[in-house]
């Protein structure tokens, strides 16, 4: 059997810079419109969708369709729980909530099984409760330790594939330094690891930035790109490089997979010039 596993992170729905559905309801009766960046964003989401729809009718032999799991790594919706921005869609966590579900509708309409991994509590709320509410509204897979429908870690065997998924990481912050942090992760899991079954991937977000140790470890160590776009605080840390937006696509049969990379380059800033 050949299961294909969507993995996205950092969504940042009901950010005004996140991830978005076109245009959306607020509470009292007013609507917000995504702008111009947002739409890019949407466009670039459903397009990811659709290359998941095409892995799944590309290996489909007969009556043996793959199945598909979708892991959202944590940061899924903006709450904004320190009270520090006002790149906010709305402050009503109840409206935040139904655009954050029907933002992941395209995901969750090819999903046989979700899982949500909890981000940090300055988007998310305290124990990622905002996460955990969503997890629950979409059924997601439940944490055997806890019971509760979100997890801090998940440890997941995909067709044989073992996976080491968690939301919080660090790449470094200039592009000769990005996978450094990985490289050390990878020898500590290695580590942590020692007399039990070695994963062969690792997956960490929160960066917001791609990079990854590729085959230079038994554990391959990938930093996921996001869903967002440059807020206040990334203005503020002056990081010129562009965002990186996308997702991953694995594609995993009997102990191997294959890596599907998706990444979107935003347009850059149009040069501002006189006209006569």
């Amino acid at each position: 059997m050949t299961t294909i596993l969507a993995v996205v992170s950092d969504t940042h729905i009901n950010s005004t810079v996140g991830l978005s559905v076109p245009m959306c309801n607020l509470d009292d009766g007013g609507t917000y419109h995504a702008s111009k960046a947002q739409r890019w964003l949407w466009h670039n989401w459903l397009d990811f969708w659709e290359t998941v729809t095409d892995c799944v009718t590309k290996h489909t032999k007969g009556k043996d369709k793959p199945n598909v799991w979708t892991v959202f790594n944590g940061d899924l919706i903006e709450g904004d729980g320190k009270n520090r921005s006002h790149q906010l869609v709305t402050h009503n966590d109840t409206t935040a909530m139904r655009v954050a579900l029907d933002t992941i509708e395209p995901a969750l309409k090819i999903s046989s099984r979700t899982f949500v991994i909890r981000g940090t509590a300055a988007h998310v709320g305290l124990s990622a409760n905002l996460e955990e509410k969503i997890a629950i509204d979409i059924g997601a897979e439940r944490c055997k330790d806890t019971d509760a429908y979100s997890w801090w870690k998940l440890l997941l065997d995909c067709e044989e594939v073992l996976f080491d998924i968690t939301h919080h990481g660090n790449v470094g912050r200039l592009p000769w330094t990005k996978p450094n942090p990985l490289n050390a992760l990878a020898v500590r899991l290695i580590l942590s690891y020692t007399n039990q079954r070695l994963p062969q991937v690792a997956l960490r977000s929160h960066r917001h930035l791609y990079a990854e140790t590729g085959s230079n470890y038994p554990i391959r160590v990938i930093a996921l790109p996001a869903w967002q776009l440059a807020t206040e605080y990334t203005h503020r840390l002056a990081i010129v490089e562009p965002a990186d937006v996308g997702g991953l696509v694995f594609i995993c049969h009997q102990g191997e997979y294959e890596l599907i990379v998706k990444r979107y380059q935003p347009e850059k800033s149009k040069t501002w010039k006189e006209t006569k």
